[in-house]
């Protein structure tokens, strides 16, 4: 029995598969530019959202001929190199056509692709031959996208050079660094990478725990990069970071830190650049002291955001003259800050209280971000940012 289709707009359809495989993280795996607070990639890719969207997308491509032609963009924006290349890139050349069936005339696959997970265990160099996914990133010229995937079962077969292609179209870089892979260089080592896509406009490294011997790596030079996202690092990515050329730099989100000295160099190379220093959501900047090193390194820090409860109390050495405004999330900390307790608005009392003194002359706005209905409508909170306000700073929940 045939079941005839709601009679809707094309345009209607499309509308309605994009919002049934959209989730929440979708901008955080995509986005090129700095927005507050965006949710770390590798934390949306492990979310059960990510998963059940891409089998939507499979699912909606089987429905129908007519349903398959409309859903196979969406399909292919988003992939993820397997380790057998059973028929992918066939459909990336040819189009996701079914063998034999001459009755569907598409474009190649390759030019849908927007984002590639390219996980270490399609990249092992087991022979001097070109390995098989650079294939795949030649293919696919307008991707903007490339995730580097840990496989954390990898067994260590690299024995031979590997190649990079050209990633003139390459946007974003997210990287998780894997120390025997990077001895191969090429699309193994980030330098290499980072040397072939000369357009990248944002870079998060994942996990950046060098050797040593990666020290003394090639010269990278990146234009147009603003934004630089670091969740894990050591001293030698730090140090190897200190000689880029990186002239368009202004914001930086620091997801965890080991210590606050680890980015003394960090702030001699680029922190008159940054603009914006975000902290991210670890209790490693609530045991340390993370906001003194950033007022003194960032010498022309206009933005400053991070989550209130997982953060020491700011204390400037000098005045920030030209800090306009700051970025507060409510995400709470109940080990330490039970929401309502006494030490949950002493803790919330230091952070605002300190932006109400004349070390901050320039500060116009405070953001607060999350879920702060539990503590707008409370009385002292009102007395809390009643100081702010008549000074003229706006004080707003996005």
């Amino acid at each position: 029995m045939t079941v005839a289709l709601p009679s809707l707009p094309v345009e209607l359809w499309l509308e309605v598969f994009r919002w049934a495989t959209s989730t929440r993280g979708d901008s955080a795996l995509y986005t090129t530019v700095y927005r507050p607070f965006e949710p770390n990639s590798i934390d949306v890719i492990a979310s059960d959202d990510y998963a059940e969207t891409r089998q939507t997308k499979c699912a909606l491509v089987l429905v129908c001929k007519r349903w398959r032609r409309w859903a196979i963009p969406l399909l292919y924006e988003d992939i993820t190199i397997p380790t057998k290349f059973i028929g992918l890139e066939r459909m990336l050349r040819y189009g996701a056509v079914p063998e034999g069936d001459t009755t569907i005339s598409v474009s190649p696959c390759a030019c849908l692709v927007r984002r590639i997970g390219l996980p270490y265990s399609t990249t092992v160099v087991t022979s001097p031959q070109p390995i098989e996914p650079l294939k795949v990133l030649t293919l696919c010229s307008s991707t903007e996208v490339l995730a580097r995937i840990p496989d954390f079962l990898l067994s260590s077969a690299y024995e031979f050079d590997t190649e990079c292609p050209p990633l003139p179209s390459l946007k974003r870089l997210d990287w998780w660094h894997h120390n025997e892979a990077a001895r191969t260089g090429g699309i193994n080592s980030l330098p290499h990478v980072l040397g072939n896509a000369p357009n990248l406009e944002y870079l998060s490294i994942l996990d950046g725990d060098l050797w040593p011997s990666y020290l003394y790596a090639p010269p990278v030079h990146l234009s147009h990069l603003t934004t630089l996202r670091l969740r894990r690092v050591n001293a030698i990515l730090v140090l190897q970071m200190c000689h880029w050329s990186l002239p368009s730099l202004r914001h930086v989100v620091f997801d965890r830190i080991d210590s606050p000295e680890l980015f003394e160099p960090f702030w001699d190379a680029f922190g008159q650049h940054i603009r914006t220093v975000e902290l991210g959501l670890s209790l490693r900047f609530l045991m340390h002291d993370f906001l003194g090193p950033v007022f003194r390194g960032c010498t022309h820090l206009e933005e400053l955001n991070y989550y209130v409860f997982l953060t020491h109390v700011p204390r400037p050495n000098r005045p920030q003259e030209s800090l306009k405004t700051i970025g507060l999330h409510a995400s709470t900390n109940s080990a330490f800050f039970h929401v309502g307790s006494a030490d949950f608005w002493s803790h919330l009392r230091y952070h605002l209280g300190t932006f109400t003194e004349a070390t901050y002359p320039a500060l116009r706005r405070v953001n607060l971000y999350g879920d702060w209905s539990a503590v707008v409508g409370d009385k002292q909170f009102d007395e809390l940012v009643r100081p702010l306000r008549d000074r003229g700073c706006t004080v707003e929940v996005l």
